[in-house]
């Protein structure tokens, strides 16, 4: 009986061949933690220059690490099938970088031929600059990423000057998650009128946790900026293990979490920032600021509700509440009617904060007493102290009255710390100016350290 004769196949034939061709779209696989790991794809009709093989995968250079292609969906080519990239490049100085969305890396030709899709996330070392691309090795050849679709790890993410947009903080909080994946988190926790993302930004792993919210009122938005800057440092610190001021920051944030919600109010930011255009509705806008075009007094959502206005405590006798909507403290029909607030409402009641603060301006104040007595009065007041002597800001006296605040219904509902700093000196109806930013900072720095340390 004759036995059964197999033709040899293409690697059989050629096996010292060095140059080969993907026939089909394959999966990219990473060596992470002894398994490969999916982490792109291969087109098909790439070709590339092999450095080894192991089992049965091809393995090739990419960026600074080796990865393994599926030797079955190759073929072996002679070397002079080897594609030539003969391009000028000019030397980087920062050579990680990150994915900060899904990418590719094309070949350096006119039509830019997609040789790998890169998710977002990827962390890759860039070799050269050509154009408006960064160079990345890949199988012998010097394939191209745009500039725009890597971030450079500086350790420094976070341009905390000048106007903070909605869209800025969008990057910057991918970006951030994106550089350290191992102790952060973003998460969408509800949708603004006008269905801008909500975001809450996580820092740290510890199981105790707090949180720090900003510009709940429109023009107030340098609040944003404190707070991205904030974790922005922070996170560094974490990575670096460095301290902030006296505060071992890894320490601290290994024990305690940090949840930062930077724009509860995105929606009215972008109305100071940009006027009626960037809201769906421009002529509604309009018409509840009285017909002016004119946007820097705004506090309100594009609703025209006062969203520290919005909370569950004391809600129905909060003294000068305007009768209708538009640009400030107007209360809404009734409590958390409005999606931001009732958000962060939701959001807090998931979790169990330890303290929190509401970032507001202006005033260079620290309210912190909104009905507590006994232990309660004494212990927050200790906090509050503490707060004051790192900012310089003064405490206000306790007092009856408010109400419809989120640091009110915080303090009310779960009978623990809340407060509300007002970072800058009293500047009127108008944004605070960017040039005080600076010293605002450098008094804030520290504010959520101190608080994570608290029990």
């Amino acid at each position: 009986m004759k036995s059964a004769v197999r033709d040899a196949t293409p690697w059989e034939v050629n096996p010292t061949a060095t140059v080969f061709k993907v026939t089909k779209d394959t999966p990219l696989l990473l060596n992470e933690n002894g398994k490969l790991v999916n982490r792109g794809t291969v087109k098909a009709n790439t070709v590339f220059s092999k450095s080894g093989e192991k089992g049965q995968n091809l393995m090739i250079q990419y960026s600074n690490q080796t990865a393994y292609i599926d030797k079955s969906n190759t073929l072996p080519l002679t070397k002079d099938k080897m594609p030539v990239t003969n391009i000028v490049t000019k030397p980087v100085k920062i050579t990680a970088s990150v994915a900060v969305r899904n990418t590719k890396v094309v070949f350096p030709n006119t039509s830019k031929t997609t040789m790998v899709n890169v998710p977002a996330k990827q962390k890759l070392v860039i070799d050269s600059i050509y154009s408006s691309y960064y160079v990345v090795k890949i199988g012998g050849i010097k394939g191209l990423i745009p500039q725009a679709d890597l971030s450079l790890k500086t350790n420094n993410y976070v341009d905390p000057n000048g106007n903070y947009s909605y869209d800025k903080l969008t990057a910057d909080l991918q970006e951030l998650n994106a550089w350290y994946p191992s102790f952060t988190k973003v998460e969408i926790i509800g949708k603004s009128v006008d269905g801008r993302n909500l975001y809450a930004f996580k820092l740290g792993t510890g199981k105790s946790e707090i949180s720090i919210n900003g510009s709940h009122h429109a023009r107030e938005h340098m609040t944003t900026n404190v707070i991205m800057e904030m974790l922005d440092q922070y996170a560094s610190a974490y990575e670096k293990n460095t301290k902030i001021s006296s505060f071992d920051v890894r320490k601290t944030l290994t024990q305690t979490s940090i949840y930062f919600v930077p724009m509860v109010n995105p929606d009215g930011v972008m109305l100071v920032q940009k006027g009626a255009s960037s809201a769906k509705n421009p002529s509604q806008v309009i018409k509840l600021n009285k017909g002016s075009k004119n946007f820097t007094a705004w506090k309100a959502n594009v609703r025209g509700v006062d969203l520290n206005r919005q909370y569950p405590a004391g809600w129905s006798t909060i003294p000068g509440n305007k009768s209708k909507p538009g640009p400030d403290n107007y209360k809404g029909t009734k409590a958390l009617s409005e999606p931001e607030a009732k958000a962060l409402y939701d959001f807090t009641n998931k979790h169990s904060f330890k303290n929190t603060v509401a970032y507001h301006s202006s005033g260079n104040i620290i309210f912190w007493h909104y009905n507590q007595t006994g232990s309660q009065f004494t212990r927050d007041k200790a906090i509050a102290t503490k707060l004051s002597k790192q900012t310089g800001y003064s405490l206000v006296a306790p007092a009856k009255g408010g109400g419809g605040g989120y640091k009110d219904w915080y303090v009310t509902a779960k009978k623990r710390p809340g407060f509300t700093i007002e970072i800058s000196p009293y500047v009127g109806n108008k944004p605070v100016p960017n040039s005080y930013f600076s010293s605002i900072m450098k008094k804030n720095l520290p504010v959520g350290l101190i608080l994570a340390n608290e029990k």
